[in-house]
């Protein structure tokens, strides 16, 4: 598996994990450096892993944002969690890297298809679909 590849996994968990303890992202990224510190050997990419992770927790209302308005007939509160963590990782990757789109979307779409809801392959690759044709961004 890929470095990025395996930073982006770990930026899932740390996302997941504290939305579903209640925690922020400031509390899961000191989280993920004490299990990095505890590690004999840590992530090689965890420089990447703490990029998204600050990135969401400085810039996580405008990601959302993105989302909402990428939403029919749904709210983002009623988005199963692991998509919406999903969603939240590429769209920022999307919009606050120079990572090409298709990268993101094929990254997105393989967490999706291991840990998303039954639709969450299609209805995230639809979502990032769309965020990816208006993005300044669009390569």
């Amino acid at each position: 598996m890929a470095s990025r590849t395996k930073a982006r996994k770990a930026a899932f968990d740390a996302l997941y994990e504290a939305e579903q303890r209640g925690r922020t992202l400031h509390q899961a990224l000191l989280d993920f450096d004490i299990r990095q510190g505890a590690k004999r050997q840590s992530l090689a990419e965890s420089d990447f892993v703490r990029s998204i992770l600050v990135g969401l927790d400085s810039n996580g209302a405008a990601v959302d944002k993105v989302i909402s308005a990428s939403l029919t007939s749904w709210t983002l509160a009623r988005l199963y969690p692991v998509d919406r963590a999903i969603l939240r990782i590429a769209i920022w990757e999307l919009t606050y890297t120079d990572t090409p789109a298709d990268v993101v979307r094929s990254e997105a779409l393989a967490l999706a298809a291991q840990y998303g809801s039954d639709d969450a392959v299609a209805f995230i690759g639809g979502i990032l679909g769309t965020v990816a044709r208006n993005s300044p961004h669009n390569d």
